[in-house]
């Protein structure tokens, strides 16, 4: 666990001090290279918006869901124009995107979790227009570190490969879709319990400048929770504030100030997480562990200005949480009772560019 721990509490202090720097330098330059598509120079600016209406297309392969309010796809601007077949940039729409992230559990209960991941996000043609389809390769290893008398692996690892898609049919309605396959297990036991599949769907509505709402659902591939609803909404009564209730995971975001080309914003959010992992026991028999935990954080995130029309943003994004996980369950699918842990702190940080 040593090992872990030392990269995961790496990630965290270097993140506010060098990464910061190169940030601005590298947006900048993505901007330079990359320019701006036609469709955009031919609307009229309007106000950047918070990025907590936005919509990450990334899929974990065996953890929940991730949050529908993350940095780069904006559901709050109108569409570019649908008439008239506009060029667009190729090249900024077909650059891939990576993002890290890292978090550790400190040990409670003789139990201690640390996580690091990293996915690498390809979009394909945009044959129907921007935005195009994506498609996801993301990997994690998981380090648990228990009693062995409560037989838990202790390493686990998450292969993953998705797809996701975001199409609006007006100014007012917005689809989105993804589906996801995910191998996950502790390379011990590689039978049919080790391989998951998962997807859903859901729609937005937005009347106005400060209203969306959604409703839809996910298939998890989980036993405990085999389906998660995608509903609530968003409401946004200025540029800098947004109250995100879109489950699971509600969010409020501040913006705290803007310097050049970067926006620094602060946020309170909450929601279920967890995973799930086949993987062999002492007694060589195959079982399969569930996980779950709630978590309340408050959190940081530094990311450039979206270009008034985009309906991503470009450039390097930054982000670091503290939190508070309880009601923290380890559940198995033989006959094993399961086991509950205490309440622990949570450390996470992250970066896409």
């Amino acid at each position: 666990m040593e090992l872990l721990r030392a990269p995961i509490i790496g990630l965290v202090t270097v993140f506010a001090t060098w990464l910061s720097s190169i940030a601005c330098a590298q947006t900048e330059t993505t901007r330079q290279q990359l320019g701006r598509p036609t469709w955009m120079s031919q609307r009229p600016e309007t106000q950047l918006l918070p990025p907590a209406t936005s919509t990450d297309l990334r899929v974990q392969p065996t953890r929940l869901p991730p949050p529908m309010s993350l940095q780069e796809w904006d559901v709050t601007e109108s569409p570019p124009p649908t008439t008239g077949e506009p060029p667009m940039d190729i090249a900024a729409l077909m650059r891939p995107r990576f993002s890290f992230d890292a978090e550790w559990e400190p040990m409670v209960d003789g139990v201690v979790i640390g996580t690091i991941g990293g996915s690498v996000r390809v979009p394909t043609y945009p044959v129907f227009g921007p935005p195009p389809p994506f498609i996801t390769f993301g990997y994690a290893f998981t380090q648990l570190e228990s009693p062995a008398a409560l037989d838990l692996p202790s390493s686990m690892h998450e292969f993953s490969l998705g797809l996701a898609w975001m199409r609006r049919i007006n100014e007012r309605w917005m689809l989105r879709f993804m589906l996801n396959g995910s191998f996950a297990t502790d390379l011990n036991n590689t039978g049919d319990e080790a391989w998951r599949l998962r997807g859903g769907g859901f729609a937005m509505y937005r009347p106005n400048d400060r209203w969306s709402f959604a409703v839809g659902a996910m298939a998890t591939g989980r036993s405990d929770i085999p389906v998660l609803p995608a509903i609530g909404l968003i409401w946004q009564p200025s540029p800098s504030l947004t109250v995100n209730l879109m489950m699971p995971r509600p969010r409020i975001s501040w913006l705290l100030v803007e310097r050049g080309n970067r926006q620094h914003w602060v946020y309170l959010g909450a929601g279920i997480d967890g995973g799930d992992w086949a993987y062999e026991r002492t007694s060589g028999t195959g079982d399969r562990l569930e996980y779950r935990e709630w978590r309340a954080v408050l959190g940081w995130e530094s990311m450039p200005p979206k270009p008034p029309g985009s309906f991503m943003r470009m450039g390097t994004t930054i982000n670091a949480e503290v939190g508070y996980v309880f009601g923290r369950e380890f559940e198995f699918k033989s006959a094993t009772p399961s086991i509950s842990i205490g309440d622990a702190l949570l450390l996470r940080a992250g970066i896409s560019f």
